[in-house]
């Protein structure tokens, strides 16, 4: 009989937890809401930023030319990681590279919500 009392006990407890974890859950998941509606598309203030000169090897997606008088020691550097090194190095590490998404992509409308991530120890 006592077993009996203590499984309802620890039912009534766990269902009250469940009951608290749903209502905070609910409450909470409105808070993004909340803020006014601001702009919130950084895509034209980068636009406006970046103007810089779009000329150089692998800019805009276009190939890098290697001279002719080069290509041995380009087929050297190959060997090392069998990827092309010397064009590798001619590229600039913040190139700019043409934006290929579609037009409705522009116009995404509100703010995409954030990930949720869980960690089980």
């Amino acid at each position: 009989m006592r077993r009996f009392v203590y499984c309802k006990v620890v039912l009534a407890t766990s269902l009250m937890w469940v009951l608290v974890d749903v209502f905070l859950l609910l409450y909470f998941s409105e808070c993004n809401k909340c803020d006014d509606k601001k702009e919130r598309s950084l895509l034209p203030a980068l636009r406006a930023v970046i103007s810089r000169n779009q000329e150089g090897p692998g800019e805009m997606g276009k190939a890098v030319l290697i001279p002719k008088d080069d290509q041995e020691k380009m087929k050297e550097l190959f060997k090392i990681n069998q990827f092309n090194l010397m064009a590798s190095d001619l590229i600039a590490l913040n190139r700019s590279l043409p934006d290929v998404r579609l037009e409705g992509a522009y116009q995404v409308p509100g703010m995409v919500p954030d990930p949720v991530i869980g960690s089980v120890s």
